[in-house]
């Protein structure tokens, strides 16, 4: 493991030797859009979600609130199928972003975040029989707990832009070597790296349905990007079997998109 390890060290080093332009321009990009989209819009988000936690009883209906609104990967929990079953996607930054910059359509947007809520309280009610919450509550006073939760705050902020970052050398070099068509690589970029991928298909020239299912398909699964920062901040994470969750994830979220769009008229 190790050996592979520095091999692929190795081979990324000659790959910023051999393409520092290109590297550069696309962290470029991604700074850009942790500066002005993602990072602004994180920051309250956990913040909130920190003061939300504070007020509740750590159950599985606060977990999941604080999850819906807060949305990955600041959702993590000390519970294994929790992490598994509650990957909901930021609501501010892909209302925000995506439906009001991106698509510049609300409507639609709803839809897909609808459609992808759906399908975790699916997700959430297969497997709530897994799930075995022991919390205690908190007896911390609201000055400590103030500032925990900005140190919290920043430091997932930190392993957020991070992560986004070394993907940005993996999204140049799948940029400079895939074969494929446009709509099929800003796919594949997109369960790399799920706000760049969703700002590429965003640009393909396909009609709304598929740039919508394309885009679900993104959000549930959440980009590999995501996963990094997930068990970064959660190391006890199972990765083999939480990628199982996301691809059924994924395989219900579609089915039940198809069944909305039947009755969604353009």
């Amino acid at each position: 493991m190790k050996k592979t390890i520095i091999t692929i060290t190795i081979l990324l080093e000659l790959f910023l030797l051999l393409y520092p332009k290109e590297v550069i321009i696309e962290f470029r990009n991604t700074i850009n859009i942790c500066l002005y989209s993602l990072t602004p819009t994180m920051f309250f988000s956990i913040l909130f979600s920190y003061f939300i936690s504070y007020n509740l009883d750590r159950n599985i209906y606060s977990i999941i609130l604080i999850s819906i609104l807060s949305g990955y990967p600041n959702n993590i929990t000390d519970n294994e199928y929790l992490n598994y079953v509650t990957n909901f996607v930021n609501p501010i930054f892909f209302i925000g972003t995506v439906g009001s910059i991106y698509l510049n359509n609300i409507k639609f947007t709803f839809i897909i975040l609808i459609t992808h809520y759906i399908s975790n309280f699916i997700m959430i009610f297969l497997f709530k029989n897994k799930i075995k919450l022991n919390y205690k509550k908190s007896n911390i006073s609201i000055t400590n707990f103030y500032s925990k939760s900005l140190n919290n705050t920043i430091k997932k902020l930190v392993i957020i832009v991070s992560n986004l970052l070394f993907i940005s050398i993996l999204v140049t070099l799948l940029k400079l070597t895939l074969p494929f068509n446009n709509t099929i690589n800003s796919f594949i970029l997109g369960l790399l790296e799920f706000s760049k991928g969703i700002y590429e298909i965003n640009l393909c020239d396909i009609n709304l349905f598929f740039k919508g299912l394309l885009i679900l398909i993104v959000i549930t699964f959440g980009s590999i990007s995501i996963h990094f920062q997930i068990i970064s901040i959660n190391n006890k994470i199972k990765y083999i079997k939480f990628l199982k969750y996301r691809i059924l994830n994924v395989f219900i979220s579609v089915i039940i998109y198809f069944f909305i769009m039947l009755f969604y008229k353009f």
